[in-house]
């Protein structure tokens, strides 16, 4: 029963801001572009069993981007294996984010946003919701269809204090004769949280964690690939790093 009311509010808050973003898009008809994907991951290593053991894991993941003449909005969740050792859900992460263009940018600066972002985490570990407001740049990178960088002032409710995040998105496409291929991902890097002497749960350690992509196109909308998962301290936990390739694929509609 616990579990399945742990399963209900995870479902329930995340269906509330999905409905909340799919109201903000059917409203603004003014929108310029919107487009969603569904991922399925699998690999093997992480640091997620008992005592931050070796785990085989799957992921489900799901995100939309949606533009406006005002700026965009990001949201992305997903939600992973269901069969811990407490009984309780995998973990489920959502996040999303609303930026507003105040400049157009010049030379290298395509747009600078002001920026606000929540991040939801559910699971053993957390069940909180960490707000962040901060700076945005979008960049003119030959060769790539986007470059962001984000500079954010977050709060974590989990610590004392607050702390500072640092993200870096791109997306490159390529060719290889004529088949279709992409290289991109994410990197985050969050300052240290917390008070020192109260870790490790309540000070966090400066961490990084980046996801690159590397897929391959055979259609519109398929994509088939490789992510490796590069996580250094994670959850802020000193020495807990995980190194893990997985496969994947992508429907984008």
């Amino acid at each position: 029963m616990k579990t399945f009311n742990k399963f209900t509010r995870v479902l329930a808050f995340t269906t509330a801001v999905l409905v909340v973003q799919a109201a903000l898009i059917s409203s603004a008809h003014a929108y310029l572009f919107t487009t969603s994907k569904v991922e399925l991951l699998y690999g093997s290593d992480f640091a997620r069993g008992t005592d931050f053991a070796d785990a085989d894991e799957g992921v489900f993941t799901f995100a939309n981007a949606t533009g406006w003449k005002w700026g965009d909005s990001f949201l992305f969740f997903d939600t992973a294996n269901f069969d811990d050792n407490l009984g309780d859900p995998g973990s489920t992460h959502l996040e999303w984010g609303v930026r507003y263009r105040f400049s157009k940018g010049g030379g290298p600066i395509k747009g600078v946003f002001g920026m606000v972002q929540l991040d939801w985490d559910s699971g053993r570990f957390a069940n909180k919701i960490t707000r962040m407001a901060g700076v945005s740049a979008d960049w003119n990178v030959p060769g790539f269809r986007f470059v962001k960088t984000n500079i954010l002032l977050r709060d974590d409710p989990a610590f004392d204090g607050s702390s500072v995040q640092f993200t870096l998105v791109w997306n490159k496409g390529f060719k290889i004769g004529e088949q279709n291929f992409s290289f991109e991902g994410f990197a985050d890097w969050t300052a240290s949280e917390g008070k020192k002497s109260a870790a490790p749960f309540g000070y966090s350690e400066s961490n990084l964690l980046t996801q690159p992509q590397l897929l391959w196109h055979p259609t519109k909308n398929f994509g088939v690939g490789i992510e490796y998962q590069y996580w250094q301290n994670r959850i802020g936990r000193k020495d807990v790093d995980e190194k893990v390739p997985q496969i994947m694929g992508r429907w984008t509609f």
